[in-house]
């Protein structure tokens, strides 16, 4: 199975765009620029992931985990099919 490859649109600062065209050869542009992407969603991933644990892990929300454990049982209680 092979990828779905998207064209895209963005607006870099002409300075910026033109060192990087002069440094970077042409058939590697698109393969750093996801690269880049990439590395730019797992740092904000991780950070969101930070905050959930931390959320997760206050002592002030230790009420509503115990609702929501007390919902998750529900979920096999017969009153619905089965997924």
């Amino acid at each position: 199975m092979s990828t779905q490859m998207l064209r895209a649109s963005y607006s870099i600062s002409a300075p910026t765009l033109k060192r990087f065209n002069a440094v970077v050869p042409q058939g590697e542009r698109s393969r750093i620029m996801e690269c880049l992407m990439k590395q730019a969603l797992l740092e904000r991933e991780s950070e969101l992931e930070k905050i959930a644990q931390a959320f997760m892990r206050d002592a002030e929300f230790s009420a509503c985990r115990d609702d929501e454990a007390l919902w998750d049982l529900t979920t096999n209680d017969g009153l619905e099919e089965p997924k």
